[in-house]
């Protein structure tokens, strides 16, 4: 074999002319700062610039300039093989990984030249300023509408940098990449594979904090910011909403254990702790967290389906990575505010430092409060307050509300109920001025004007009072949250069943004079309506989608235009016929029950609505509400659906309507001498149209509705014709 020397080889270049080596590299990559925990793939591509002749690759080495990281850090691949043919290419990669200090190195190939080709490997490995960890439960937001997909993308669009750390705990969905728990770090444009752990229960205390204490030994951080993104159902629902594994949700209790140990464990507090789910800014929920925290984010109300805008969040975070927790807040809460604008939004920044003057605030609120639990006439009025409260996912027409309610909304009112009691007005306020202190930035939509920046558990829906309420809000029998409020729940709701008799109306004496629908009310009511439907509805479904015997069945309300009048205990109602005869609710023009959802009680009129109706939707069938929203330009708008609360207790996000949403409208029945909303046959698809006008003449019986003070919905006992 004849032997080159280096400057025969020169000898053998093309006539072109070349300045260069025999091997040059022709793509050296960018080499980027990175933090501890994060890796990064250099990839190299070297060419033969010689056109006659393979040149030998004698040896590929990462040699040291001094570095005092493990020559493990550092590991190489490559496509070079022993030669490279004439005018020929090959690849290397070099992956850093593991380092924890800075990397000073060089890529050395040598090709039996005078000096071998090199490149220098130079960055800087230091703690990031922010490890943000991601708790993603897919649920059905994943497996049938792709939300954390949508929101992972927007990560990957900052990704993970010599400032943050971007680390996922993803699964909890049937839906392929989350059928089983994996931990993921996103970059920038890609998501990398930590681990799988396999089939995990993800709202199982020991499987968060496992992750948190793993997170933050492998993503060391000088603050850290944790998420966690799904279904929330409040103080009482928790968080969660696994599909594959038991349990669904995990309670706030049981989540603030968690952080507990993960601060005993590891020591640190975490900058900001927050929740992209629904009905989690509760004082409650802040309240368990707040030891281990500067900072709380949470939504007082249902959070639209995409959730937080990710983006422009660690975009911000990774331009200024000194920002504290205040200033990331608020531009988490704006980026939120921006992506679901034309949709009922409310997002809080709340200061942990000063919950608990809040908690002492509700103690003295509670000991001011409770002497009126004790009489019908005061424990009447207190319902009337709370009910009058902005409240969120809470309806007398549903068998599942969370009964939250604004805390600054509930405290005026109860002051404003009992205006001689100067105690208890100096409670309320010193709860209002609490509020105002603890929430530092909040950011609502249009229509909830009466959102304030926290809810609390209180309950106008007597019969549905949760039992373990006193349990969620105290960890090893030790409560977190005022114990005398909580003591003050449960008097309020034991009055209620040791005095059912005084406190629930009763309709009766319907009648129809020709004009007007009259009838009698025993008893204090909150809501009115006039109903038309059929006695022999033929057209109902049960759960399974099978057909129902005719059943009696109410298919369209109105609440306006019905006059009450007291008469001593009683009231008689009525409600005339003629001038509303073209104002019932149509949906695509088929009769619904369009129910207000007043989260905007100073308004005079009503913004908000929900119309009842079955999700049909890849061969199975989920009940809910479509959301009709009275916009700014006085339109009627369907801007999504939510499902009603699962077995998971947890509230869905509302999901954005797309050209395929198809709904079976619900009707009000009575179905083994049960009334409930019952799904029908009769369907609409997208897109929705929200109308007024006159009903088909199978709509032939007329009824009233009242929901009474104990949260309870009665309808007449009999129809008469319409």
């Amino acid at each position: 074999m004849r032997i080159y020397s280096p400057i025969s080889l020169l000898l053998l270049y093309s006539t072109a002319s070349w300045a260069e080596l025999p091997v040059s590299f022709t793509s050296v990559p960018t080499i980027n700062n990175i933090a501890i925990g994060q890796q990064q793939t250099l990839n190299y591509v070297i060419h033969n610039n010689v056109v006659r002749r393979s040149l030998p690759i004698r040896s590929i080495q990462i040699i040291n300039d001094g570095d005092t990281q493990s020559s493990s850090v550092t590991q190489s691949t490559t496509t070079c093989g022993n030669s490279l043919p004439p005018n020929g290419s090959c690849e290397i990669s070099v992956t850093i990984q593991n380092a924890t200090g800075n990397i000073n190195r060089r890529l050395s190939i040598n090709y039996g030249g005078r000096s071998p080709l090199t490149s220098p490997i130079k960055l800087k490995v230091s703690k990031a300023k922010y490890s943000v960890f991601v708790y993603i439960i897919g649920a059905d937001l994943q497996s049938k509408h792709q939300l954390a997909t949508f929101n992972i993308d927007q990560m990957k669009k900052v990704g993970s940098t010599e400032n943050i750390n971007v680390v996922l705990q993803t699964g909890g969905a049937n839906s392929p990449g989350y059928l089983t728990v994996k931990r993921q770090i996103v970059y920038p444009g890609s998501l990398f594979e930590l681990a799988d752990l396999g089939s995990v229960p993800m709202a199982a205390p020991n499987t968060i904090q496992d992750f948190l204490e793993w997170g933050i030994a492998n993503y060391p951080a000088e603050r850290y910011i944790t998420i966690f993104w799904n279904h929330g159902g409040g103080p009482n629902g928790g968080f969660g909403g696994d599909e594959n594994n038991p349990p669904q949700a995990i309670a706030i209790n049981n989540l603030a254990s968690v952080i507990n140990n993960v601060r005993a464990t590891t020591g640190n507090l975490f900058e900001i702790i927050g929740f992209d789910a629904c009905l989690m800014g509760s004082a409650e929920t802040a309240a368990g967290f707040a030891s281990n925290m500067h900072y709380f984010i949470g939504s007082e109300d249902l959070e639209p389906g995409k959730g937080w805008q990710y983006d422009t969040f660690l975009s911000y975070l990774n331009t200024y990575p000194n920002a504290g927790g205040n200033e990331i807040g608020r531009v988490i809460i704006d980026g939120y505010t921006q992506q679901n604008e034309g949709e009922a939004t409310t997002l809080s920044l709340i200061d942990a430092s000063q919950l608990s003057n809040l908690n002492m605030a509700m103690t003295n609120f509670a000991t001011a409060l409770s002497p009126y639990t004790t009489t019908t006439t005061n424990w009447k009025l207190i319902a009337k307050s709370r009910f009058k409260a902005a409240d969120y996912s809470t309806s007398v027409w549903d068998n599942r509300s969370t009964d939250l309610v604004d805390l600054v909304e509930f405290a005026q009112r109860i002051s404003n109920q009992f205006p001689a009691d100067i105690n208890l007005s100096a409670a309320s306020q010193a709860v209002v001025s609490a509020v105002n202190q603890a929430v530092l930035y909040y950011k609502n939509s249009f229509d909830r004007a009466d959102s304030f920046g926290l809810t609390v558990y209180f309950p106008s829906i007597l019969a549905q009072y949760e039992t373990q309420y006193p349990q969620v809000t105290a960890i090893n029998g030790v409560n977190f949250f005022s114990q005398l409020y909580v003591n003050l729940v449960g008097n309020y709701h034991t009055f209620y069943q040791n005095n059912i008799s005084s406190l629930v109306a009763i309709l009766s004496n319907l009648a129809f004079d020709g004009t007007n629908y009259t009838a009698t009310l025993s008893n204090d009511y909150n809501e009115l309506y006039a109903a038309v439907g059929n006695e022999n509805c033929t057209n109902l479904l049960d759960a399974n989608n099978n057909p129902l015997p005719a059943n009696p069945c109410y298919s369209s309300i109105q609440y306006q235009g019905i006059a009450a009048t007291q008469a001593g205990t009683d009231w008689n109602i009525s409600f005339p016929k003629a001038p509303y005869l073209n104002s019932w609710p149509l949906l695509n023009g088929l009769p619904v029950l369009f129910i207000p959802d007043d989260a905007t009680p100073s308004n005079p009129g009503e913004t908000n609505f929900l119309i009842p109706v079955t999700q049909i939707q890849e061969g199975s069938t989920t009940d809910g509400y479509l959301n009709v929203l009275l916009n700014q330009q006085n339109q009627f708008q369907v801007v999504g659906f939510q499902s009603g609360i699962g077995s998971s207790n947890t509230a869905a996000k509302i999901i954005p309507l797309s050209p395929d949403s198809s709904f079976r409208i619900r009707s009000y029945a009575q179905v083994n001498s049960v009334w409930r909303l019952t799904q029908t046959t009769e369907t609409v698809n997208y897109p929705f149209t929200v109308s007024f006008g006159g009903v088909s003449s199978d709509l032939n019986a007329f009824r009233f509705l009242a929901g009474d003070i104990t949260g309870a919905l009665i309808i007449s006992p009999t129809s008469v014709p319409y």
